[in-house]
């Protein structure tokens, strides 16, 4: 694990300063700013079954970071490094377009934030951000990404674990009324579609990407 996280060290380093500047640039200016008239996502029964308990899913929402920020350290090669770029490109570029033309107001009730920690989270993540969600957007095409990298070496414990946690994140959007259940269905679209172009190749070709492994046996893993 440690080689995983020295591999390309540099590289990683500088496209996390790179990625982060560029996405919580737009992300900050189209979440503060509409641009657009305002669109309102119809309820589900999700949506009216999750209550609003923002002292304790803030914290839940707040941990896939830990899952996000985490897992892009441990690609071992250049070319994974590259064709996750193009994914989160991918992914980030889209919903920008979305939130331009088509910006939707999370769903937080009036009044002052329940907790310090939901203070924080409406402190930095602007209300007009919500379609399609980035959290689910990030959850699935992380943990896309992380199957790619350990199929076949995790445990189901670990497996079950992982699919609880994210579970956890996903209800935690709803709790803290980042998010309406719609916003979740489109986000987890499109970070599942981000990563099948961004391994597959967009011109649907079936480009092998190299995945290295704990053996040193390389992997091929294309559109299958």
């Amino acid at each position: 694990m440690r080689a995983r996280f020295q591999a390309h060290w540099r590289t990683k380093l500088l496209l996390t300063v790179v990625l982060n500047l560029f996405f919580w640039t737009g992300y900050g200016v189209l979440g503060h700013h509409a641009f657009s008239p305002l669109r309102t996502p119809p309820l589900t029964w999700l949506d009216r079954a999750v209550s609003f308990q923002p002292e304790l899913w803030g914290w839940v929402y707040l941990s896939s970071f830990l899952f996000t920020g985490t897992l892009p350290w441990l690609l071992p090669t250049k070319e994974g490094l590259r064709r996750y770029v193009v994914g989160l490109a991918l992914m980030s570029t889209v919903s920008f377009a979305i939130f331009l033309v088509f910006p939707v107001a999370a769903p937080r009730p009036p009044g002052p934030p329940a907790s310090g920690v939901m203070a924080w989270i409406v402190g930095w993540d602007g209300p007009l951000n919500a379609f399609p969600s980035l959290h689910a957007g990030f959850l699935i095409y992380t943990a896309a990404l992380t199957w790619r990298m350990f199929r076949g070496q995790c445990s189901p414990n670990v497996i079950v674990g992982g699919v609880l946690w994210g579970a956890l994140i996903l209800y935690a959007t709803l709790a803290t009324r980042q998010h309406y259940a719609l916003d979740l269905v489109a986000g987890a679209a499109l970070g599942y579609i981000s990563d099948r172009l961004a391994w597959c190749g967009s011109s649907g070709a079936d480009a092998a990407a190299t995945m290295a492994r704990s053996n040193g046996v390389a992997s091929h893993d294309g559109c299958k």
